[in-house]
């Protein structure tokens, strides 16, 4: 018994270094590399985090599109930031309840608070100024979305979306972005 026992736990432990190996990082900590400025915003990398202060509103994009994928991002954003996600987006939106997915950063006071789907799905995420972490699921126009590990969005779009790039977006007051990574699931 205690074989099976030890070769179950040596499969699981392959099982989950294997897992572990789809996970790519978006963001070395280091600069930014592998991501596109669409507007003047001040990006820059401090104590390793993406930070944003000043500039036009706007998107910090991939360079590279994805489809279906978990996307992990951990977060900071003062009393009184608006700023988000975008997934499944274009370089640049005109209509994110429309041409992405965006996922607000936002106080109790905006229509869309953090945790929320702009334009699609509503939670109250509430503001904390320390860092907080999304953990994001879209496969096949389900965008399920998972604040400080606990299910707060189950969307499903009629009209899913073909894909896209992933977007820091900075609007107005200092945001922070870390631990930014994906695993994609369209794999053939």
């Amino acid at each position: 018994m205690k074989t099976i026992v030890q070769a179950l736990a040596a499969c699981l432990l392959l099982l989950g270094v294997a897992c572990g190996a789809e996970w790519q990082e978006l963001f070395n900590g280091r600069d930014l590399d592998g991501w596109d400025p669409q507007t003047k915003v001040d990006w820059q990398v401090k104590d390793g985090a993406i930070v944003a202060t000043k500039g036009d509103r706007g998107l910090l994009t991939t360079r590279g599109t994805y489809r279906d994928y978990e996307l992990e991002v951990e977060f900071r954003a003062p009393d009184g930031t608006n700023s988000g996600v975008f997934l499944s987006t274009p370089k640049t939106v005109t209509d994110p309840a429309d041409q992405c997915y965006e996922l607000n950063i936002a106080p109790a006071s905006n229509p869309y608070p953090t945790g929320s789907l702009v334009g699609r799905a509503r939670h109250d995420g509430g503001e904390a100024p320390e860092w907080r972490k999304f953990r994001v699921k879209v496969e096949s126009g389900r965008v399920e979305v998972w604040l400080e590990g606990k299910q707060v969005v189950d969307y499903k779009d009629r009209r899913p979306l073909a894909g896209g790039h992933i977007g820091l977006q900075f609007n107005e007051g200092r945001v922070e972005f870390r631990g930014i990574r994906i695993r994609k699931l369209d794999l053939p």
